[in-house]
């Protein structure tokens, strides 16, 4: 089978609403292979592959749905793409165990000198749907990815803990690849990250990389996170904070002198403590708020905004440094006080607003995107009607 896939230009239209899949990608009208539908996302610089049984194939760019022009797969395609991707892995066996038992699986998937994605099979209705995320394995620095200059400074701590938050596919995995590429770059030391699954590949630069893939080389996460404390590390990155053990496992890194970087879901900087808070130990409570409030470096929060003439996205960041005054609210339980602090472009943090206002005022984007992604869009709207 050929692998050649006619790719239609992508046209943006202001009047659409970005939410509102679009049928603009086009492709050959023939039997279609995985390695055709990833080869038609990298040549639309799309971020993520939607492939499911009886339902017409749809990949996003810029954030943006698009429906591919082309027949729906039916479920023996949807079985061969799955047995492609299985026959992939290390442990074939096991990856179909668990989705089996559980209904879904996480897994990698390499397309040999194209790119990586991170890859969920599950069912719907009965029959397989697969979702793939495609990750740039080149390690990014901070110039291309576009980040204010104080989230390089984050690699320049050597403990305490950097929260990094967000929505799903807002760029937080990317984000903290570079901070680590820094460190490894600059630093001789050893740095050990636990990751479902590895996203970016990092080699030994400056220090000792070791990354650790649940699944394959680890059986659970939480049998990851304990050995991890055993294996002499550095700095930490811990993929995602998902209950109270890996929360319990960062602070507990933090509070003996490591450096550990983690993503959390969550909207904002200030939120990000309490969502943090909720998944404290019951029974260990105010030791944990405590060791947060201690070790807390920072909380980064990104969004992603389109840029103008859809040119692809830009980061939006939220900064909050754990200034004094922070660890003291965090300290004392007065997180909706946090609010007021995230601001405070002195001791070097910002808002989102903040952000989006530096953004349109650089004509990196429009007015409608930085009113979309606003926090509190009647000041971002009186702040924006001054620079216009």
């Amino acid at each position: 089978m050929s692998s050649t896939t006619n790719v239609a230009d992508i046209k943006e239209n202001a009047d659409i609403d970005r939410d509102t899949p679009q049928p603009t990608i086009h492709v050959e009208e023939r039997k279609l292979g995985l390695v055709d539908f990833l080869k038609t996302l990298i040549k639309a610089n799309g971020s993520d592959l939607h492939l499911q049984a009886m339902s017409t194939p749809m990949i996003r760019v810029d954030g943006r749905a698009r429906f591919m022009d082309c027949p729906a797969p039916g479920d023996d395609a949807l079985k061969e793409y799955v047995d492609t991707i299985m026959n992939a892995q290390d442990d074939p066996a096991d990856k179909r165990s668990i989705l089996e038992h559980k209904g879904s699986v996480d897994v990698a998937y390499v397309l040999p000198g194209a790119a990586r994605f991170r890859t969920s099979i599950f069912h719907s209705r009965g029959k397989f749907a697969i979702v793939m995320r495609r990750i740039i394995t080149k390690i990014p620095n901070f110039e291309e990815l576009n980040l204010p200059p104080q989230v390089e400074t984050l690699a320049d701590f050597h403990r305490g803990i950097v929260i990094v938050a967000g929505t799903t596919g807002s760029g937080k995995s990317t984000s903290l690849a570079a901070i680590i590429g820094k460190i490894n770059r600059t630093r001789a030391e050893r740095i050990i990250t636990v990751e479902d699954p590895i996203e970016f590949q990092h080699e030994n630069a400056k220090a000792l990389v070791s990354q650790v893939e649940v699944g394959t080389d680890s059986e659970s996460y939480e049998y990851a996170l304990r050995a991890m404390m055993r294996q002499d590390p550095d700095t930490i990155l811990i993929g995602e904070i998902r209950d109270s053990f890996s929360l319990t496992t960062a602070l507990k890194a933090a509070d003996t002198g490591h450096l550990v970087f983690t993503t959390i879901h969550a909207t904002n900087a200030w939120t990000t403590i309490q969502r943090v808070v909720s998944l404290f130990d019951v029974n260990q409570k105010e030791l944990q708020q405590q060791q947060l409030a201690l070790n807390l470096n920072a909380v980064v929060c990104q969004r992603l905004a389109k840029k103008r003439e859809g040119k692809g996205r830009i980061p939006v960041i939220e900064l909050m440094m754990a200034t004094p005054i922070v660890r003291k609210y965090i300290l004392d339980g007065e997180f909706e006080k946090l609010k007021g602090t995230v601001g405070n472009k002195e001791a070097g943090s910002q808002s989102f607003d903040q952000h989006l206002t530096d953004l349109f005022q650089k004509q990196i984007i429009d007015v409608n995107e930085a009113k979309r992604l606003a926090s509190n869009i009647d000041a971002l709207s009186l702040a924006l009607r001054g620079i216009g």
